[in-house]
Protein backbone atom coordinates (compact mmCIF):
# COMPACT_ATOMS: atom_id res chain seq x y z
CA UNK A 1 0.00 0.00 0.00
CA UNK A 2 1.01 3.62 -0.58
CA UNK A 3 1.79 6.32 1.97
CA UNK A 4 3.06 9.36 2.38
CA UNK A 5 6.89 7.82 3.36
CA UNK A 6 6.14 8.65 7.08
CA UNK A 7 4.02 5.66 7.48
CA UNK A 8 1.30 7.20 7.58
CA UNK A 9 -1.69 5.76 4.31
CA UNK A 10 -2.96 8.50 1.85
CA UNK A 11 -6.58 9.10 0.85
CA UNK A 12 -7.96 10.21 -2.25
CA UNK A 13 -11.45 12.13 -2.81
CA UNK A 14 -13.47 11.22 -6.15
CA UNK A 15 -16.48 12.94 -7.07
CA UNK A 16 -18.51 12.01 -9.79
CA UNK A 17 -20.36 14.97 -11.61
CA UNK A 18 -22.81 15.27 -14.09
CA UNK A 19 -24.45 18.31 -14.66
CA UNK A 20 -23.87 19.36 -11.06
CA UNK A 21 -22.70 23.41 -11.22
CA UNK A 22 -25.80 24.29 -8.60
CA UNK A 23 -24.19 21.74 -6.26
CA UNK A 24 -20.71 21.31 -6.92
CA UNK A 25 -18.76 24.68 -5.19
CA UNK A 26 -19.69 23.73 -1.89
CA UNK A 27 -19.02 19.73 -1.94
CA UNK A 28 -15.46 21.06 -3.08
CA UNK A 29 -15.10 23.24 -0.16
CA UNK A 30 -15.86 20.84 2.46
CA UNK A 31 -14.11 18.46 0.39
CA UNK A 32 -10.71 20.94 0.31
CA UNK A 33 -11.05 21.39 4.34
CA UNK A 34 -11.24 18.21 5.06
CA UNK A 35 -8.29 17.23 3.10
CA UNK A 36 -6.52 19.69 4.44
CA UNK A 37 -7.27 18.11 7.71
CA UNK A 38 -6.18 15.27 6.96
CA UNK A 39 -4.07 14.58 4.03
CA UNK A 40 -5.32 13.50 0.69
CA UNK A 41 -6.38 14.70 -2.35
CA UNK A 42 -9.80 15.17 -4.62
CA UNK A 43 -10.17 14.40 -8.39
CA UNK A 44 -13.34 15.44 -9.76
CA UNK A 45 -14.50 12.65 -12.73
CA UNK A 46 -17.03 14.72 -14.53
CA UNK A 47 -19.27 12.63 -16.96
CA UNK A 48 -19.54 15.00 -19.98
CA UNK A 49 -21.54 17.56 -18.21
CA UNK A 50 -23.78 19.83 -20.64
CA UNK A 51 -24.15 23.03 -17.76
CA UNK A 52 -20.66 24.25 -16.85
CA UNK A 53 -19.61 22.03 -13.76
CA UNK A 54 -16.01 21.55 -15.21
CA UNK A 55 -15.67 25.68 -16.05
CA UNK A 56 -16.65 26.60 -12.70
CA UNK A 57 -14.18 23.74 -11.22
CA UNK A 58 -11.84 25.30 -13.04
CA UNK A 59 -12.25 28.78 -12.37
CA UNK A 60 -13.33 28.93 -8.66
CA UNK A 61 -11.20 25.65 -7.09
CA UNK A 62 -8.06 25.54 -9.69
CA UNK A 63 -6.21 23.19 -7.07
CA UNK A 64 -9.04 20.50 -7.67
CA UNK A 65 -7.63 17.80 -10.32
CA UNK A 66 -10.21 17.51 -12.83
CA UNK A 67 -11.24 14.76 -15.60
CA UNK A 68 -13.50 15.06 -18.70
CA UNK A 69 -15.40 12.09 -19.78
CA UNK A 70 -16.09 12.38 -23.53
CA UNK A 71 -19.16 10.48 -22.71
CA UNK A 72 -21.68 9.71 -19.52
CA UNK A 73 -20.36 6.69 -18.44
CA UNK A 74 -22.86 6.29 -15.34
CA UNK A 75 -21.36 6.21 -11.56
CA UNK A 76 -20.16 2.64 -11.38
CA UNK A 77 -17.60 3.09 -14.44
CA UNK A 78 -16.76 6.80 -13.80
CA UNK A 79 -15.65 5.98 -10.20
CA UNK A 80 -13.39 2.65 -11.44
CA UNK A 81 -11.96 4.66 -14.21
CA UNK A 82 -11.10 7.57 -12.04
CA UNK A 83 -9.28 4.60 -9.28
CA UNK A 84 -6.57 4.64 -11.77
CA UNK A 85 -5.94 8.36 -11.69
CA UNK A 86 -5.35 8.78 -8.07
CA UNK A 87 -3.16 7.64 -5.15
CA UNK A 88 -4.60 6.50 -2.48
CA UNK A 89 -4.70 3.64 0.56
CA UNK A 90 -8.39 4.46 0.99
CA UNK A 91 -10.83 6.60 -1.52
CA UNK A 92 -13.54 8.56 0.09
CA UNK A 93 -16.64 8.34 -2.63
CA UNK A 94 -18.69 11.51 -2.27
CA UNK A 95 -21.25 12.76 -4.23
CA UNK A 96 -21.40 16.28 -5.33
CA UNK A 97 -24.78 17.24 -3.12
CA UNK A 98 -22.94 16.53 0.11
CA UNK A 99 -20.96 18.74 2.12
CA UNK A 100 -19.36 17.16 4.52
CA UNK A 101 -18.92 18.41 8.41
CA UNK A 102 -15.61 19.68 10.04
CA UNK A 103 -13.71 16.19 10.86
CA UNK A 104 -16.04 14.07 9.43
CA UNK A 105 -13.28 12.62 6.73
CA UNK A 106 -10.95 11.57 9.76
CA UNK A 107 -13.27 10.08 11.97
CA UNK A 108 -14.13 7.71 9.01
CA UNK A 109 -10.20 7.31 8.21
CA UNK A 110 -10.38 6.72 12.71
CA UNK A 111 -13.16 4.46 12.39
CA UNK A 112 -11.83 2.28 9.18
CA UNK A 113 -8.14 2.22 10.54
CA UNK A 114 -9.48 0.90 14.05
CA UNK A 115 -11.88 -1.51 13.01
CA UNK A 116 -10.29 -4.75 12.30
CA UNK A 117 -12.84 -6.31 9.70
CA UNK A 118 -13.82 -3.09 8.03
CA UNK A 119 -13.82 -2.86 4.70
CA UNK A 120 -16.12 0.40 3.95
CA UNK A 121 -17.70 2.66 6.13
CA UNK A 122 -20.01 5.81 5.83
CA UNK A 123 -21.31 8.67 7.43
CA UNK A 124 -24.47 9.92 8.99
CA UNK A 125 -26.12 12.01 6.24
CA UNK A 126 -28.51 14.74 7.24
CA UNK A 127 -31.19 16.91 5.16
CA UNK A 128 -30.78 20.48 4.64
CA UNK A 129 -33.39 20.95 8.03
CA UNK A 130 -31.23 18.86 9.32
CA UNK A 131 -33.00 16.04 10.26
CA UNK A 132 -31.63 12.45 9.45
CA UNK A 133 -31.23 10.97 6.34
CA UNK A 134 -31.39 7.13 6.27
CA UNK A 135 -28.65 5.77 3.40
CA UNK A 136 -28.26 2.22 5.03
CA UNK A 137 -30.31 -0.57 4.54
CA UNK A 138 -30.97 -4.50 4.37
CA UNK A 139 -30.13 -5.71 1.48
CA UNK A 140 -33.09 -6.02 -1.06
CA UNK A 141 -35.19 -9.82 -1.60
CA UNK A 142 -38.52 -10.57 -3.37
CA UNK A 143 -40.18 -9.61 0.21
CA UNK A 144 -38.96 -5.74 1.16
CA UNK A 145 -38.50 -5.06 -2.13
CA UNK A 146 -41.87 -3.56 -2.03
CA UNK A 147 -41.34 -1.42 1.04
CA UNK A 148 -37.51 -0.12 -1.19
CA UNK A 149 -37.54 3.93 -1.10
CA UNK A 150 -38.61 3.84 -4.86
CA UNK A 151 -41.67 1.60 -4.51
CA UNK A 152 -45.04 2.95 -4.62
CA UNK A 153 -46.03 1.57 -1.29
CA UNK A 154 -43.22 3.62 0.63
CA UNK A 155 -44.39 6.96 -1.41
CA UNK A 156 -47.83 6.52 -0.02
CA UNK A 157 -46.60 6.13 3.38
CA UNK A 158 -47.71 2.67 3.56
CA UNK A 159 -45.29 0.76 6.37
CA UNK A 160 -43.88 -2.65 6.11
CA UNK A 161 -44.87 -5.68 7.95
CA UNK A 162 -43.41 -8.69 9.28
CA UNK A 163 -40.21 -7.32 9.51
CA UNK A 164 -40.13 -6.52 5.67
CA UNK A 165 -38.70 -2.94 6.20
CA UNK A 166 -35.92 -2.36 3.51
CA UNK A 167 -34.67 1.15 4.95
CA UNK A 168 -32.85 1.05 8.02
CA UNK A 169 -33.16 4.12 10.88
CA UNK A 170 -30.58 5.77 13.01
CA UNK A 171 -27.63 4.54 15.39
CA UNK A 172 -25.87 6.67 18.11
CA UNK A 173 -22.54 4.27 17.90
CA UNK A 174 -20.29 2.80 15.08
CA UNK A 175 -22.43 -0.39 14.12
CA UNK A 176 -21.81 -2.91 11.35
CA UNK A 177 -25.05 -2.51 8.19
CA UNK A 178 -26.04 -4.79 5.57
CA UNK A 179 -25.65 -2.82 3.13
CA UNK A 180 -25.07 1.64 2.28
CA UNK A 181 -25.26 4.08 -0.03
CA UNK A 182 -21.78 5.12 -1.60
CA UNK A 183 -22.93 8.88 -1.13
CA UNK A 184 -20.31 9.41 1.30
CA UNK A 185 -18.22 6.09 1.71
CA UNK A 186 -14.42 5.04 2.40
CA UNK A 187 -13.45 2.15 1.15
CA UNK A 188 -10.27 0.47 1.54
CA UNK A 189 -8.47 1.01 -1.62
CA UNK A 190 -6.81 -2.78 -1.76
CA UNK A 191 -9.89 -4.75 -1.16
CA UNK A 192 -12.01 -2.67 -3.31
CA UNK A 193 -9.81 -3.40 -6.06
CA UNK A 194 -9.32 -7.32 -5.22
CA UNK A 195 -13.33 -7.53 -5.55
CA UNK A 196 -13.69 -5.73 -8.97
CA UNK A 197 -14.80 -2.22 -8.11
CA UNK A 198 -18.25 -1.29 -8.42
CA UNK A 199 -20.08 -3.70 -11.30
CA UNK A 200 -20.04 -1.35 -14.68
CA UNK A 201 -23.54 -3.31 -15.14
CA UNK A 202 -25.39 -0.97 -13.07
CA UNK A 203 -25.57 2.91 -14.90
CA UNK A 204 -26.99 4.39 -11.50
CA UNK A 205 -28.01 3.44 -8.49
CA UNK A 206 -27.62 -0.55 -6.58
CA UNK A 207 -23.69 -0.94 -7.57
CA UNK A 208 -23.06 0.38 -3.50
CA UNK A 209 -25.63 -2.64 -2.76
CA UNK A 210 -23.72 -5.06 -4.81
CA UNK A 211 -20.32 -3.41 -3.47
CA UNK A 212 -21.11 -3.79 0.03
CA UNK A 213 -22.67 -7.20 -0.39
CA UNK A 214 -19.57 -8.46 -2.51
CA UNK A 215 -17.15 -7.21 0.47
CA UNK A 216 -19.17 -9.35 3.17
CA UNK A 217 -18.43 -12.14 0.75
CA UNK A 218 -14.46 -11.26 1.32
CA UNK A 219 -15.15 -11.70 4.67
CA UNK A 220 -15.57 -7.73 5.33
CA UNK A 221 -17.47 -5.50 6.78
CA UNK A 222 -19.92 -2.09 5.94
CA UNK A 223 -19.80 -0.18 9.08
CA UNK A 224 -22.26 3.33 9.47
CA UNK A 225 -20.37 6.36 11.73
CA UNK A 226 -22.55 8.56 13.21
CA UNK A 227 -19.54 10.83 14.05
CA UNK A 228 -18.97 11.43 10.42
CA UNK A 229 -21.73 13.65 9.36
CA UNK A 230 -22.70 15.30 5.82
CA UNK A 231 -25.56 17.42 4.71
CA UNK A 232 -26.76 15.71 1.78
CA UNK A 233 -29.12 17.53 -0.99
CA UNK A 234 -30.80 14.00 -1.87
CA UNK A 235 -31.02 14.18 -5.76
CA UNK A 236 -29.46 17.65 -6.37
CA UNK A 237 -26.33 15.89 -7.56
CA UNK A 238 -26.81 15.83 -11.29
CA UNK A 239 -29.98 18.34 -13.15
CA UNK A 240 -31.88 14.98 -14.13
CA UNK A 241 -35.43 14.80 -14.58
CA UNK A 242 -37.15 12.78 -11.73
CA UNK A 243 -38.68 10.57 -14.62
CA UNK A 244 -34.69 9.66 -16.08
CA UNK A 245 -33.88 9.30 -12.47
CA UNK A 246 -36.47 6.85 -11.37
CA UNK A 247 -36.25 4.73 -14.42
CA UNK A 248 -32.60 4.32 -14.07
CA UNK A 249 -33.40 3.03 -10.20
CA UNK A 250 -35.64 0.79 -11.81
CA UNK A 251 -33.63 -1.02 -14.04
CA UNK A 252 -31.03 -1.14 -11.79
CA UNK A 253 -33.44 -3.09 -9.31
CA UNK A 254 -33.66 -5.42 -12.12
CA UNK A 255 -30.30 -5.91 -12.94
CA UNK A 256 -29.48 -6.30 -9.22
CA UNK A 257 -32.16 -9.31 -8.69
CA UNK A 258 -31.12 -10.60 -12.19
CA UNK A 259 -27.33 -11.09 -11.06
CA UNK A 260 -28.34 -11.89 -7.43
CA UNK A 261 -31.65 -14.17 -7.76
CA UNK A 262 -31.13 -15.36 -11.14
CA UNK A 263 -34.70 -17.41 -10.75
CA UNK A 264 -38.45 -16.87 -12.04
CA UNK A 265 -39.20 -14.02 -9.96
CA UNK A 266 -36.29 -12.21 -11.11
CA UNK A 267 -36.93 -12.76 -14.68
CA UNK A 268 -40.99 -12.84 -15.21
CA UNK A 269 -42.76 -11.38 -11.90
CA UNK A 270 -40.37 -8.38 -11.11
CA UNK A 271 -40.09 -6.85 -14.70
CA UNK A 272 -44.00 -6.35 -14.54
CA UNK A 273 -44.24 -5.28 -10.92
CA UNK A 274 -41.22 -2.67 -11.55
CA UNK A 275 -43.17 -1.36 -15.08
CA UNK A 276 -46.12 -0.74 -12.82
CA UNK A 277 -44.66 0.66 -10.38
CA UNK A 278 -42.51 3.28 -12.61
CA UNK A 279 -46.43 3.96 -14.58
CA UNK A 280 -47.70 4.72 -11.36
CA UNK A 281 -45.14 6.81 -9.80
CA UNK A 282 -45.02 8.81 -13.51
CA UNK A 283 -48.72 9.18 -13.96
CA UNK A 284 -49.53 10.17 -10.47
CA UNK A 285 -46.22 12.67 -9.82
CA UNK A 286 -45.16 10.78 -6.97
CA UNK A 287 -41.63 11.14 -8.40
CA UNK A 288 -41.51 14.37 -7.64
CA UNK A 289 -42.29 13.78 -3.70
Amino acid sequence: MKNNGDGTETVAVIVVTFNSATCILPCLESLKRETANCGGSILVFDNNSSDNTAELIKAKMPEVQIYESERNLGFAEANNKAIGMVEGDYILFANPDTVMDEGALGNLIKAIKETDDAGAVVGRMRNPDGSFQSTCRRVPNTRNIFFSRGSVLSKLGIPARNGNSYTLGDFDDKTEVPAAAATCMLVERELFERIGGFDNRFFLFAEDIDLSIRIRQNQRKVYFVPEAGATHLWGKGADVSPMRRSWHHHVAVWKFFMKHYPNGFSLLVLPAALFVNFTIRAVTGLDSK
